[in-house]
């Protein structure tokens, strides 16, 4: 059997454990804000932003792939239709 080898060197800890901090409890007063009323905007108003811009070519976009995808899958229902394999 082999027998475990002893280790020569002395573990020492060369700097000390650091002690956890406590933390101290505040005996101030907490302010509160409370919330601001917003101005009364209309909902519906006519004013041309760039977003308006934005939304406007995101919504031109998605109706146009849409309208593609549709017609792809049109074509390819009207191809396997016209091949008669029964």
């Amino acid at each position: 059997m082999v027998a475990k080898k002893k280790s020569t060197t002395a573990k020492t800890r060369k700097t000390p454990l650091k002690s956890h901090s406590k933390k101290s409890v505040s005996s101030k007063a907490v302010s509160y804000q409370t919330f601001k009323v917003a101005t009364d905007i209309p909902f519906f108003n006519a004013k041309v932003t760039r977003q308006t811009f934005y939304w406007s070519f995101l919504l031109l976009f998605i109706i146009i792939m849409q309208l593609t995808i549709i017609a792809m899958n049109l074509n390819a229902a009207l191809t396997f239709d016209s091949l008669q394999l029964y």
